[in-house]
């Protein structure tokens, strides 16, 4: 499918009898792109995802293509995310054949598609990064897919312990730099998980506050989907 997308672009020109440029915004950027069209066999499920104990009992498909996970709607927290509050359209927006990204503004963006751009990048560069941008598209089925976070677990804390808070595993898809490496764990390491969260825990003094249940079931169809390995613990368990 070929996209056109219309932008704005700010460049700096010298006007006439001037000596330093100035910077002068433009309407005129046209960047043609194309998103892949792919048959259901090219990019197969290989992770299922099903939150317990909820009104949104959807599950989500994490499909496999090119060495990454894809999903139909926006994730976070491995729980399907409405574009409009309190809405059911999860599914991301199909667009036309154009896109406006025409703007006054400092930057040029549609969360829904995730564009974000400046528009002092100038016409050449925001042309390249639309052109990268649609590499992250494609369509299967009628459906957009965009890259998806590797669902995990993650031992987290909270509270000042004893029962304050708690301690919990929980479920994620993306690495948070201020909690250590050590507390993530792969789909396939749910037991080492809740090991590790037993231990903190009880070292916390967390003896009724605590929970091991992630809160979500998942379904590995495809194991080498499953890239993220806590090789600390799979060599403690082993």
């Amino acid at each position: 499918m070929q996209l056109t997308v219309r932008f704005s672009y700010v460049e700096p020109i010298i006007p006439p009898r001037c000596r330093n440029p100035r910077r002068v915004r433009f309407h005129d950027g046209v960047e043609v792109v194309t998103i892949r069209e792919l048959e259901l066999s090219a990019a197969p499920v290989a992770i299922i995802s099903t939150k317990a104990d909820s009104s949104d009992s959807a599950s989500i498909e994490y499909r496999w293509f090119e060495g990454m996970l894809w999903t139909s709607c926006s994730v976070y927290g491995c729980t399907r995310q409405a574009h409009t509050s309190g809405g059911k359209d999860f599914d991301y927006p199909i667009p036309g054949s154009e896109l406006s990204l025409i703007t006054d503004s400092v930057t040029m963006s549609d969360h829904q598609l995730g564009v974000f751009v400046s528009v002092s990048e100038g016409k050449e560069a925001i042309g390249q990064y639309l052109q990268d941008w649609a590499q992250g598209l494609i369509f299967i089925d009628g459906k957009l897919y965009r890259p998806a976070g590797e669902p995990r677990y993650v031992v987290m804390t909270f509270g000042l312990s004893n029962n304050h808070g708690g301690t919990a595993v929980l479920c994620t898809d993306h690495s948070n730099p201020n909690i250590k490496e050590v507390s993530y764990f792969s789909l396939h390491q749910l037991e080492q998980a809740q090991q590790y969260a037993g231990r903190i825990a009880s070292a916390r003094g967390d003896t009724t506050s605590f929970s091991g249940d992630p809160g979500f079931c998942f379904q590995v169809l495809i194991p080498e989907a499953v890239q993220i390995e806590n090789k600390t613990h799979h060599q403690v368990a082993a």
